[in-house]
Protein backbone atom coordinates (compact mmCIF):
# COMPACT_ATOMS: atom_id res chain seq x y z
CA UNK A 1 0.00 0.00 0.00
CA UNK A 2 1.41 3.12 -1.03
CA UNK A 3 2.43 5.79 1.41
CA UNK A 4 0.96 8.63 -0.89
CA UNK A 5 -2.43 10.33 -1.14
CA UNK A 6 -3.10 9.69 -4.73
CA UNK A 7 -4.06 5.98 -3.89
CA UNK A 8 -5.82 7.19 -0.80
CA UNK A 9 -7.77 9.79 -2.42
CA UNK A 10 -8.55 7.43 -4.89
CA UNK A 11 -10.24 5.59 -2.71
CA UNK A 12 -12.08 8.62 -0.64
CA UNK A 13 -13.61 10.04 -3.26
CA UNK A 14 -15.54 6.84 -4.22
CA UNK A 15 -16.84 6.19 -0.55
CA UNK A 16 -17.58 10.21 -0.89
CA UNK A 17 -19.84 9.33 -3.55
CA UNK A 18 -22.12 6.52 -0.87
CA UNK A 19 -22.52 10.03 1.41
CA UNK A 20 -26.09 10.76 1.59
CA UNK A 21 -26.90 13.53 -1.12
CA UNK A 22 -30.00 16.00 -0.83
CA UNK A 23 -32.74 13.80 -2.08
CA UNK A 24 -31.98 11.33 -0.22
CA UNK A 25 -31.82 13.97 3.07
CA UNK A 26 -35.33 14.86 1.48
CA UNK A 27 -36.73 11.43 2.11
CA UNK A 28 -35.62 11.53 5.33
CA UNK A 29 -37.46 14.52 6.40
CA UNK A 30 -40.39 13.55 4.70
CA UNK A 31 -40.79 10.71 6.35
CA UNK A 32 -44.24 10.67 7.60
CA UNK A 33 -43.09 8.47 10.48
CA UNK A 34 -40.02 7.25 12.66
CA UNK A 35 -40.11 4.00 11.01
CA UNK A 36 -40.72 5.15 7.81
CA UNK A 37 -37.42 7.62 8.22
CA UNK A 38 -35.49 3.72 9.13
CA UNK A 39 -37.21 2.55 5.92
CA UNK A 40 -35.48 5.40 4.26
CA UNK A 41 -32.39 4.69 5.93
CA UNK A 42 -32.55 1.16 5.07
CA UNK A 43 -32.36 1.97 1.31
CA UNK A 44 -29.23 3.73 1.94
CA UNK A 45 -25.14 2.45 2.77
CA UNK A 46 -26.00 2.42 6.21
CA UNK A 47 -28.31 -0.28 6.04
CA UNK A 48 -25.74 -2.60 7.94
CA UNK A 49 -25.56 -0.88 10.68
CA UNK A 50 -29.51 -0.88 11.22
CA UNK A 51 -30.18 -4.48 12.24
CA UNK A 52 -30.76 -3.51 15.60
CA UNK A 53 -33.03 -0.04 14.92
CA UNK A 54 -36.15 -2.40 13.27
CA UNK A 55 -36.50 -4.54 16.33
CA UNK A 56 -40.12 -3.93 17.91
CA UNK A 57 -38.61 -2.01 21.31
CA UNK A 58 -35.84 -0.57 19.74
CA UNK A 59 -35.76 3.57 20.21
CA UNK A 60 -33.46 6.36 19.69
CA UNK A 61 -30.71 4.39 21.86
CA UNK A 62 -30.22 1.86 18.94
CA UNK A 63 -30.07 4.26 16.15
CA UNK A 64 -27.33 6.10 17.71
CA UNK A 65 -25.71 3.24 18.26
CA UNK A 66 -26.18 2.30 14.67
CA UNK A 67 -25.06 5.39 13.63
CA UNK A 68 -22.08 5.83 15.86
CA UNK A 69 -20.93 2.06 14.36
CA UNK A 70 -21.58 3.60 11.10
CA UNK A 71 -18.88 6.92 11.51
CA UNK A 72 -16.39 4.83 13.52
CA UNK A 73 -16.62 2.20 10.50
CA UNK A 74 -15.80 5.10 8.26
CA UNK A 75 -12.96 6.43 9.98
CA UNK A 76 -11.19 3.20 10.12
CA UNK A 77 -11.83 2.55 6.70
CA UNK A 78 -10.16 5.22 5.46
CA UNK A 79 -7.21 5.11 8.00
CA UNK A 80 -6.40 1.14 6.51
CA UNK A 81 -6.01 2.93 3.32
CA UNK A 82 -2.54 4.36 4.82
CA UNK A 83 0.66 3.76 6.06
CA UNK A 84 3.76 5.43 7.40
CA UNK A 85 3.23 9.48 7.29
CA UNK A 86 -0.15 9.73 5.50
CA UNK A 87 -1.25 7.07 8.23
CA UNK A 88 -0.35 9.14 11.22
CA UNK A 89 -1.60 12.84 9.08
CA UNK A 90 -4.68 11.30 9.06
CA UNK A 91 -4.60 9.91 12.81
CA UNK A 92 -4.74 13.48 13.53
CA UNK A 93 -7.18 14.13 11.72
CA UNK A 94 -9.68 11.48 13.51
CA UNK A 95 -7.70 13.04 16.49
CA UNK A 96 -9.90 15.87 16.90
CA UNK A 97 -12.89 13.55 17.44
CA UNK A 98 -10.49 12.53 20.06
CA UNK A 99 -10.37 16.05 21.66
CA UNK A 100 -13.78 16.60 21.69
CA UNK A 101 -14.79 13.46 23.47
CA UNK A 102 -12.16 14.66 25.97
CA UNK A 103 -13.64 17.61 26.83
CA UNK A 104 -16.94 16.29 27.00
CA UNK A 105 -15.60 13.47 29.44
CA UNK A 106 -14.17 15.87 32.05
CA UNK A 107 -17.26 18.55 31.24
CA UNK A 108 -19.15 15.53 32.36
CA UNK A 109 -17.23 14.78 35.68
CA UNK A 110 -17.18 18.17 36.56
CA UNK A 111 -20.78 18.48 36.14
CA UNK A 112 -22.17 15.26 37.45
CA UNK A 113 -23.80 14.28 34.42
CA UNK A 114 -23.29 10.28 34.81
CA UNK A 115 -21.94 7.94 32.74
CA UNK A 116 -25.04 7.49 30.31
CA UNK A 117 -25.07 10.92 29.53
CA UNK A 118 -21.78 11.23 29.07
CA UNK A 119 -21.55 8.40 26.82
CA UNK A 120 -24.30 9.18 24.94
CA UNK A 121 -22.50 12.23 23.65
CA UNK A 122 -19.35 10.53 22.17
CA UNK A 123 -18.63 11.20 18.70
CA UNK A 124 -17.03 7.20 18.07
CA UNK A 125 -14.63 7.99 15.34
CA UNK A 126 -11.49 8.89 16.86
CA UNK A 127 -8.80 6.93 17.74
CA UNK A 128 -9.16 6.44 21.51
CA UNK A 129 -9.93 2.71 22.22
CA UNK A 130 -13.36 2.45 23.19
CA UNK A 131 -12.27 0.67 26.85
CA UNK A 132 -9.98 3.75 27.41
CA UNK A 133 -13.34 6.30 26.95
CA UNK A 134 -15.96 4.39 28.51
CA UNK A 135 -13.46 3.88 31.93
CA UNK A 136 -12.75 7.75 31.51
CA UNK A 137 -16.64 8.43 30.98
CA UNK A 138 -17.03 6.28 34.18
CA UNK A 139 -14.72 8.08 36.31
CA UNK A 140 -15.68 9.24 39.76
CA UNK A 141 -13.74 12.66 39.39
CA UNK A 142 -11.24 13.69 36.98
CA UNK A 143 -7.99 12.57 38.35
CA UNK A 144 -9.64 8.87 38.10
CA UNK A 145 -10.36 10.51 33.89
CA UNK A 146 -6.89 11.34 33.26
CA UNK A 147 -5.28 7.92 34.88
CA UNK A 148 -7.45 6.06 32.36
CA UNK A 149 -6.38 8.26 29.22
CA UNK A 150 -2.64 8.03 30.40
CA UNK A 151 -2.82 3.91 31.01
CA UNK A 152 -4.13 3.63 27.23
CA UNK A 153 -0.87 5.41 26.06
CA UNK A 154 -2.73 7.92 24.01
CA UNK A 155 -0.82 10.90 22.24
CA UNK A 156 -3.69 13.22 23.92
CA UNK A 157 -2.88 11.91 27.09
CA UNK A 158 -0.16 14.62 28.47
CA UNK A 159 -2.82 17.38 27.45
CA UNK A 160 -5.34 15.59 29.45
CA UNK A 161 -3.05 15.60 32.16
CA UNK A 162 -2.20 19.26 31.70
CA UNK A 163 -5.81 20.05 31.32
CA UNK A 164 -6.74 18.65 34.79
CA UNK A 165 -4.01 20.51 36.33
CA UNK A 166 -5.20 24.09 34.80
CA UNK A 167 -8.68 23.17 35.85
CA UNK A 168 -7.56 22.28 39.71
CA UNK A 169 -5.89 25.86 39.56
CA UNK A 170 -8.71 28.19 38.47
CA UNK A 171 -11.51 25.99 38.90
CA UNK A 172 -12.53 27.22 35.13
CA UNK A 173 -13.57 25.13 32.65
CA UNK A 174 -12.20 27.25 29.64
CA UNK A 175 -8.49 26.37 31.11
CA UNK A 176 -9.26 23.16 30.41
CA UNK A 177 -10.37 22.83 27.26
CA UNK A 178 -7.58 25.12 25.79
CA UNK A 179 -5.18 22.77 27.68
CA UNK A 180 -6.25 20.01 25.74
CA UNK A 181 -6.87 22.44 22.19
CA UNK A 182 -3.42 23.39 22.80
CA UNK A 183 -1.89 19.88 23.02
CA UNK A 184 -4.19 18.44 20.49
CA UNK A 185 -2.77 20.97 18.14
CA UNK A 186 0.81 20.84 18.73
CA UNK A 187 0.92 17.10 18.20
CA UNK A 188 -1.01 17.78 14.93
CA UNK A 189 1.39 20.20 13.65
CA UNK A 190 4.41 18.18 14.89
CA UNK A 191 3.49 14.98 12.48
CA UNK A 192 2.00 16.91 9.50
CA UNK A 193 4.13 17.15 6.42
CA UNK A 194 1.52 17.76 4.43
CA UNK A 195 1.66 21.44 3.75
CA UNK A 196 -2.17 21.78 3.08
CA UNK A 197 -2.72 19.89 6.51
CA UNK A 198 -0.81 22.77 7.87
CA UNK A 199 -2.26 25.31 6.30
CA UNK A 200 -5.95 23.82 7.59
CA UNK A 201 -4.14 23.39 11.10
CA UNK A 202 -3.39 27.02 10.83
CA UNK A 203 -6.79 27.61 9.80
CA UNK A 204 -8.72 25.89 12.66
CA UNK A 205 -6.36 27.38 15.00
CA UNK A 206 -7.24 31.03 14.54
CA UNK A 207 -10.70 30.19 14.18
CA UNK A 208 -9.92 28.10 17.84
CA UNK A 209 -8.48 31.62 19.27
CA UNK A 210 -11.33 33.79 17.65
CA UNK A 211 -13.58 31.63 19.67
CA UNK A 212 -11.69 32.09 22.85
CA UNK A 213 -11.44 35.67 22.98
CA UNK A 214 -15.78 35.52 22.05
CA UNK A 215 -16.04 33.65 25.01
CA UNK A 216 -14.26 36.37 27.12
CA UNK A 217 -16.90 38.97 26.37
CA UNK A 218 -13.94 41.64 25.39
CA UNK A 219 -12.12 41.43 28.41
CA UNK A 220 -8.42 41.82 28.20
CA UNK A 221 -7.21 38.35 27.31
CA UNK A 222 -5.23 35.68 29.58
CA UNK A 223 -2.00 35.25 27.41
CA UNK A 224 -1.99 31.39 28.93
CA UNK A 225 -5.14 30.66 26.64
CA UNK A 226 -3.82 31.77 23.10
CA UNK A 227 -2.79 28.54 21.11
CA UNK A 228 -0.05 28.40 19.29
CA UNK A 229 0.08 27.70 15.24
CA UNK A 230 -1.69 30.03 13.38
CA UNK A 231 -0.98 33.16 11.52
CA UNK A 232 -2.13 35.39 14.52
CA UNK A 233 1.04 35.55 17.10
CA UNK A 234 0.55 36.46 21.00
CA UNK A 235 0.26 39.52 20.32
CA UNK A 236 -2.41 39.60 17.47
CA UNK A 237 -3.92 37.09 19.62
CA UNK A 238 -4.03 39.58 22.36
CA UNK A 239 -5.48 42.28 20.05
CA UNK A 240 -8.85 40.27 19.59
CA UNK A 241 -10.52 41.54 22.50
CA UNK A 242 -9.95 44.97 21.24
CA UNK A 243 -11.54 43.45 17.71
CA UNK A 244 -8.21 43.51 16.04
CA UNK A 245 -8.82 40.41 13.35
CA UNK A 246 -5.56 40.67 12.24
CA UNK A 247 -6.77 41.33 8.46
CA UNK A 248 -8.16 37.58 9.03
CA UNK A 249 -12.07 37.32 7.53
CA UNK A 250 -12.80 34.47 9.27
CA UNK A 251 -11.61 35.76 12.76
CA UNK A 252 -13.68 39.20 11.74
CA UNK A 253 -16.84 37.21 10.95
CA UNK A 254 -16.42 35.41 14.27
CA UNK A 255 -15.72 38.79 16.23
CA UNK A 256 -18.53 40.61 14.56
CA UNK A 257 -21.15 38.16 15.45
CA UNK A 258 -23.85 39.53 17.02
CA UNK A 259 -24.04 36.08 19.73
CA UNK A 260 -21.32 33.50 20.50
CA UNK A 261 -23.93 31.08 19.23
CA UNK A 262 -23.74 33.10 15.88
CA UNK A 263 -19.83 33.28 16.44
CA UNK A 264 -19.96 29.21 16.57
CA UNK A 265 -22.16 29.32 13.40
CA UNK A 266 -19.50 31.67 11.54
CA UNK A 267 -16.74 29.08 12.81
CA UNK A 268 -18.48 26.08 11.34
CA UNK A 269 -19.06 27.84 7.66
CA UNK A 270 -15.60 28.73 7.70
CA UNK A 271 -14.31 25.52 8.39
CA UNK A 272 -17.13 23.82 5.81
CA UNK A 273 -15.33 25.91 3.20
CA UNK A 274 -12.06 25.90 3.96
CA UNK A 275 -12.08 21.79 3.48
CA UNK A 276 -14.11 21.94 0.32
CA UNK A 277 -11.32 24.88 -1.30
CA UNK A 278 -8.64 22.30 0.04
CA UNK A 279 -9.99 19.25 -1.52
CA UNK A 280 -10.72 21.61 -4.50
CA UNK A 281 -7.25 23.20 -4.68
CA UNK A 282 -5.03 20.23 -3.69
CA UNK A 283 -6.49 16.38 -5.37
CA UNK A 284 -3.27 15.18 -4.36
CA UNK A 285 -3.08 16.37 -0.42
CA UNK A 286 -5.20 15.42 2.41
CA UNK A 287 -8.02 17.95 1.36
CA UNK A 288 -9.99 15.72 0.15
CA UNK A 289 -9.61 13.40 3.25
CA UNK A 290 -10.69 16.61 5.21
CA UNK A 291 -13.52 17.08 2.83
CA UNK A 292 -14.85 13.80 3.13
CA UNK A 293 -14.57 13.55 7.34
CA UNK A 294 -16.33 16.44 8.01
CA UNK A 295 -19.09 15.84 5.23
CA UNK A 296 -19.65 12.80 7.07
CA UNK A 297 -19.57 13.86 10.42
CA UNK A 298 -22.53 16.01 9.27
CA UNK A 299 -24.59 13.73 7.55
CA UNK A 300 -24.66 11.36 10.96
CA UNK A 301 -25.06 14.80 13.09
CA UNK A 302 -28.56 15.68 10.43
CA UNK A 303 -29.24 12.08 10.73
CA UNK A 304 -29.37 12.10 14.74
CA UNK A 305 -32.02 15.21 14.22
CA UNK A 306 -34.14 13.99 11.50
CA UNK A 307 -34.36 10.77 13.58
CA UNK A 308 -35.36 12.59 17.41
CA UNK A 309 -37.61 15.18 15.06
CA UNK A 310 -39.42 12.11 13.44
CA UNK A 311 -39.39 9.88 17.03
CA UNK A 312 -41.23 12.50 18.75
CA UNK A 313 -43.38 13.02 16.15
CA UNK A 314 -42.37 16.76 15.63
CA UNK A 315 -43.79 19.34 12.36
CA UNK A 316 -41.28 18.83 9.34
CA UNK A 317 -40.68 22.17 9.10
CA UNK A 318 -39.47 22.72 12.29
CA UNK A 319 -36.78 19.62 11.95
CA UNK A 320 -35.73 20.92 8.80
CA UNK A 321 -34.87 24.42 10.33
CA UNK A 322 -32.86 22.38 12.96
CA UNK A 323 -31.40 20.68 10.22
CA UNK A 324 -30.24 23.75 8.54
CA UNK A 325 -29.23 25.49 11.59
Amino acid sequence: MPDDYAYINTRVRIMRTRLLDGRSLDSALAAGSYQEFLRVLTETDLAANLRDTTTEQAGLAELDQALSRNLFDTARKVLGFAEGDSKREIQALLMKWDLVNLKTVARGIITGRGTDAILANLIPGGTLKPAALQAAAQSSDLPSAVAAITLSGHPLAAAMRAAAQAYASSNRMLDLEVALDQGYYRHALKVSRDTTLRRYLSREIDITNALIARAGAGQPLDPSLFVPGGKLDAAGYARLSGGDAGGLSDVSAILDAPSLEEAEVAARTALDTATRNLAAGDPEGVGVILDFLRRKEIEIAKLRLIGRGKFYDLPTDQIRREVQA
